[in-house]
């Protein structure tokens, strides 16, 4: 290769590169309200530290008893008990019949409130059922656990199908 070839080459590089970067902030989510204890030194934590709660009125759902094919909505009510603004980073099931539907992605301010709504698809399901949901949030703890409970019967169960658990 020739020397004003490399140089042609090394010069389309640089531009390139230079371009990755347009220096603005648009777009980007601001970093400056999450802190998540789970990541932090425990003796850096100050156990009269403020911070965001995540206070649910219910962590259970019990559904009953429904049929095989039915859908099960729920709203999951909760305040921000805390003093400062509580960021709800993910809502997500450990199975794929119950789904997070939505939950508020901006931040919720003290005093403040949401819903969490889920749904269970008892599709292909019988037998009773018990199903998380974790919520990862700023608050303390980090991870906080919603249960949805209930008995799903098919067209041929039995009394003992619901009874023996």
């Amino acid at each position: 290769m020739t020397a004003p070839a490399k140089y042609i080459l090394l010069a389309v590089v640089i531009v390139a590169l230079s371009n990755c970067v347009d220096g603005t902030d648009k777009g980007r989510i601001s970093t400056d309200l999450i802190n998540i204890s789970a990541t932090a030194n425990s003796s850096d934590i100050d156990s009269n530290e403020s911070g965001p709660i995540l206070e649910m009125d219910n962590i259970s759902f019990n559904f009953g008893t429904i049929a095989a094919g039915k859908r099960v909505n729920h709203l999951f009510k909760f305040v921000n008990s805390g003093d400062s603004p509580l960021l709800i980073a993910n809502v997500h099931a450990t199975c794929g019949c119950t789904v997070a539907k939505s939950w508020p992605k901006d931040p919720i301010m003290p005093g403040q409130g949401g819903e969490i709504a889920v749904e269970f698809d008892s599709s292909n399901r019988t037998g009773h059922q018990d199903k998380a949901i974790h919520i990862v949030s700023n608050s303390r703890p980090a991870t906080l656990v919603l249960k949805l409970t209930g008995d799903v019967i098919g067209p041929d169960f039995e009394l003992s199908d619901i009874t023996s658990n």
